[in-house]
């Protein structure tokens, strides 16, 4: 083997030195966004979670207004309470089909 092929062979083992730090680099890299992207995900989750129980509460609330009374408007009032009566009927019925 000449200096030449020696040399050759040196650069040729520096590159693939080089990338396989590279690789590593990379891997490593990887693996830190992986991490990040299991957490959003988890953050994701629970605010979706906190979302449709704000949504719940935010329904319920809007519920217990239709039924608020005040004086004038009890027939305004009897008119939501019948309108509700109407809408669980309709539901009980889909829920028997």
């Amino acid at each position: 083997m000449t200096e030449d092929d020696s040399r050759l062979i040196e650069q040729f083992e520096g590159k693939i030195r080089k990338l396989v730090d590279l690789y590593d680099t990379v891997k490593c890299t990887n693996s830190e966004l992986q991490s990040q992207i299991e957490a959003k995900d988890r953050e994701i989750m629970q605010l979706k979670d906190q979302l449709a129980g704000i949504k719940d509460s935010y329904q319920n609330l809007k519920r217990s207004k239709v039924l608020e009374v005040s004086g004038h408007d009890i027939d305004d009032t009897k008119r939501r309470v019948s309108g509700l009566v109407r809408e669980i009927d309709h539901c009980i019925k889909l829920l028997n089909v």
